[in-house]
């Protein structure tokens, strides 16, 4: 039974390697420059400002180019105030829990306000009082902070 199995094994050893050798060559067949279109990249950054080179359209690969802006830009592009304020914030803001302004209270948010928007956002960036960090949302990006501290303002005056 073993010299069955181990002939079964034998062919089978042989038959991938055939098979391998023959894909192998017919990989090495192929046009080079097939290869290069295939794996050539579909896009490519320029700078605005800066001339983009056409090394790739010598290549005769259709190129897309997209133009980025190093330059701030003023839109927003983070995510909803009112999305992160609903998740994030509403907890104690909504509550007055440990003593947190709550939204829309004017008398509450008056003397946080005449601190000025710096200040407020270096509270919620380190924390203050039994605020945590960021008030509990970690991902949120300095920014995203900001416009979220203006929603609950903007709400509270």
């Amino acid at each position: 039974m073993t010299s069955l199995s181990s002939r079964f094994f034998r062919r089978l050893l042989f038959i991938s390697s055939v098979f391998l050798l023959t894909n192998n060559a017919y990989a090495t067949n192929q046009n080079t420059n097939d290869i290069a279109t295939r794996i050539a990249p579909v896009g490519k950054v320029c700078i605005v400002g800066q001339q983009c080179d056409s090394a790739t359209k010598a290549q005769h690969v259709a190129v897309n180019t997209v133009a980025v802006n190093t330059e701030k830009e003023s839109a927003y592009s983070g995510r909803a105030p009112e999305k992160i304020y609903n998740t994030y914030c509403i907890a104690c803001h909504s509550t007055g829990a440990a003593g947190a302004p709550r939204i829309g209270n004017t008398k509450e948010w008056k003397p946080h306000i005449a601190k000025g928007m710096d200040t407020l956002l270096k509270d919620a960036i380190k924390g203050i009082g039994a605020m945590p960090p960021r008030g509990i949302c970690t991902n949120c990006s300095d920014e995203e902070l900001q416009h979220t501290i203006q929603y609950m303002v903007d709400k509270s005056q």
